[in-house]
């Protein structure tokens, strides 16, 4: 897909800073250590490295915060889609493939911060169901580009309404769901190791909380 058709989703508020990045971070911390409803705003503030009073300075509620970590999330997520596409130079289905793993990979890779972003963005009330319902729009209106693409290209492809499109990302997200409630199996020893030259994500919330685990597992 081209730079000028790219997803993105953008949050309420674009006031990103080092702090509120920081403080996503923590909440992304503290969800991946004992999930969304339990973490408190005092557990955000300490693993973030600042006080709740600077917390309040930047959101006015846990829930917020959470929207914002849930808006950079889908970007890197729409990020990752857009680059498993080609358009023009695969077929359709194979596009479609790439595109659906690039998504169940994301979301899948993160055990707990995946289910936070496919299950519990629907538990924080209207807000979250908006953006939750925003997401799923802009996945449709990426595979309707790509369809539109293909047949433009030459493609014989259905054209597909948005609301089949925004069924296509629903099972997507419900395949996702059922990957992140199966206990997932050690991996062998004898598995390949990563391709060398393999795409690398730019850091991100996500990112920095995964450091942080590492370094102080």
């Amino acid at each position: 897909m081209d730079t000028a058709t790219r997803s993105t989703v953008t949050a309420p508020a674009d006031r990103s800073t080092p702090v509120r990045e920081r403080l996503t971070a923590g909440l992304a911390e503290a969800v991946a250590r004992k999930g969304l409803a339990a973490s408190t705003i005092a557990d955000i503030a300490r693993l973030a490295g600042t006080s709740k009073r600077t917390f309040y300075e930047h959101f006015a509620d846990k829930e917020e915060c959470f929207l914002a970590l849930y808006h950079a999330r889908s970007n890197e997520l729409m990020a990752a889609v857009d680059a498993a596409l080609s358009p023009g130079a695969t077929p359709a289905t194979v596009q479609l493939h790439d595109a659906a793993r690039a998504f169940l990979t994301f979301v899948t890779e993160d055990r707990v911060l995946g289910r936070a972003h496919v299950v519990d963005v629907t538990t924080i009330g209207e807000r979250g169901v908006a953006a939750r319902q925003e997401v799923v729009d802009r996945h449709a209106e990426t595979l309707l580009r790509m369809l539109d693409q293909a047949r433009a290209a030459g493609t014989s492809v259905r054209r597909l309404t948005h609301l089949e499109a925004v069924c296509v990302v629903g099972g997507l997200n419900e395949v996702a769901l059922r990957a992140l409630e199966t206990p997932r199996t050690p991996p062998s020893r004898t598995s390949s190791s990563p391709r060398r030259g393999s795409c690398r994500r730019s850091s991100s919330p996500t990112d920095a909380a995964g450091r942080r685990r590492r370094r102080l597992a």
